[in-house]
């Protein structure tokens, strides 16, 4: 394949540690420390960053929105959860004090749900005060799946001791200061991170509801509640305005028209499918759900619901299956907004792209009615969007990365072409040759390979959507 060349100035909208880019290389200021290797190897994973002037500064203090991001990017948690995109909000905390936090408010509210941290009980969360080594110490432990019952005693000895016997704190000075220090949260995170990566596997791909996805015992809906007809919200985190549990198992059956309080239930497994509740983006929809501590653990809703309006993404293959009308219809297993998504196609589906087409970086618009696809549409061709444009090269071409810098979030597209942004939020995808994973913005460096699109209406030529080809 023919490579183009560009050269990306990346941005890094970094507010201390808060960035959503990491640099090539290690700060100066940290060379030569005896913290070197852990800064290092943050960096190298996009979990920290240095500051605009290029520098670490070491011995600064951290915030506590910063010791969250921080803590929360080593559990590697899914991108459009904790930055969204540009086609899904990210779920926002509830503290009363994040104006001009919005950078951190997706990573705050996943340290909270994962009960990482909390706030206080004035309903606060106080993100730009400094964070102390006790606080920061504990956000550790409870991100390597410690917690106040596990651990017993009294905090913060219980936490402190805890990683002393850990040896967490190895490379830190005897007698610790009262607030954390950059150099020195990256020593204990270092030092912690494979335990919290231990503890925080990637989440097994849920239910899509292809006639495969049996689940493994009828919902037990004459306990549940009936909603005749209930929202989700933008982040797929709440419907009827009750919280939706991280792991709530959605089950599909029937058709939305017969549903009713008083609706019969069949007892065979084979008529329900277990779902993911990422289709459901503002969907209006009747529904029947259990709560377990005020958050729903299980609902059931129609086969014929699911969201509509244009989606993105990446497709990693097709699937001949069933509808809810028992109608044998195509498939597409994508990824939309960086989660794993199966739509299922009206019946009749045409034309359905092949591997090659699709397996070579391309981006799809998928226009959607009810959850089923209507239509696929590639970038530069007949779309139905306001905007869906191949930016960083024509064709299906990938270009190479020549130059990677923090002073801006821009690509120069060869010999001094066009410039244009990539987004902190953007949804970023790498491609083995056989299949696209979930990405992110730190994955784009020099030398690397990439296609990039525009599909947001925002009067900007900037990138959304990055296809990395892994080499």
């Amino acid at each position: 394949m023919k490579k183009q060349f560009l050269k990306v100035v990346a941005i890094v909208l970094i507010l201390a540690l808060s960035g959503a880019t990491a640099f090539a290389a290690v700060p100066e200021d940290v060379k030569g420390q005896t913290y070197e290797e852990a800064v290092a190897a943050l960096v190298e994973k996009g979990i920290i960053t240095g500051d605009t002037d290029g520098s670490f500064h070491p011995d600064s203090q951290l915030t506590r929105a910063q010791a969250c991001i921080i803590v929360v990017k080593s559990m590697n948690p899914p991108a459009a959860e904790v930055t969204g995109t540009a086609t899904q909000a990210v779920q926002k905390s509830s503290f009363s004090d994040m104006s001009g936090y919005g950078w951190a408010e997706g990573y705050i509210s996943y340290a909270v749900k994962q009960g990482v941290t909390k706030g206080y009980p004035d309903g606060t969360f106080k993100p730009g005060n400094p964070v102390s080594m006790n606080e920061f110490i504990t956000m550790v432990l409870r991100a390597a799946d410690y917690s106040d019952e596990t651990l017993g005693g009294t905090w913060p000895s219980n936490y402190v001791n805890k990683a002393v016997e850990l040896e967490l704190l190895a490379g830190l000075p005897a007698t610790l200061p009262s607030y954390a220090t950059k150099w020195m949260a990256a020593q204990v995170d270092y030092n912690a991170l494979s335990k919290i990566e231990a503890a925080n596997p990637p989440a097994e791909t849920p239910g899509q509801g292809t006639d495969q996805d049996k689940p493994s015992e009828i919902p037990a809906a004459s306990n549940m509640t009936y909603v005749a007809s209930g929202s989700f919200n933008d982040t797929m985190s709440t419907y009827n305005g009750k919280t939706i549990a991280g792991d709530v198992t959605v089950y599909t059956y029937g058709l939305k028209k017969d549903y009713s309080s008083t609706m019969t239930f069949s007892k065979k497994i084979a008529d329900y499918r277990v779902d993911t509740v990422y289709k459901y983006k503002n969907v209006k929809t009747p529904a029947f759900y259990q709560l377990e501590n005020n958050k729903i653990v299980a609902m059931v809703v129609p086969m014929n619901v699911g969201f509509s309006g244009r989606a993105y993404g990446v497709i990693n293959g097709t699937v001949t299956t069933l509808n809810g009308e028992n109608e044998s219809v195509i498939g597409l297993e994508t990824l939309t907004a960086t989660r794993e998504i199966t739509w299922l196609g009206k019946k009749g589906l045409s034309p359905v792209p092949s591997s090659a087409e699709y397996l070579n970086g391309t981006v799809y618009e998928i226009n959607l009615s009810d959850g089923e696809v209507q239509s696929i549409y590639k970038a530069n061709e007949s779309y139905r969007g306001d905007v869906f444009e191949e930016i960083s090269g024509s064709g299906a071409d990938f270009v190479e990365v020549e130059s990677y810098s923090d002073s801006a979030v821009k690509i120069i597209a060869g010999d001094g072409g066009e410039l244009f942004a990539v987004k902190s939020n953007a949804s970023v995808y790498v491609l083995d040759g056989t299949e696209y994973t979930a990405g992110r913005v730190s994955n784009i460096r020099a030398g690397v390979e990439i296609r990039a699109y525009d599909v947001t209406d925002d009067d900007d030529a900037s990138a959304d959507i990055v296809v990395i080809k892994k080499n």
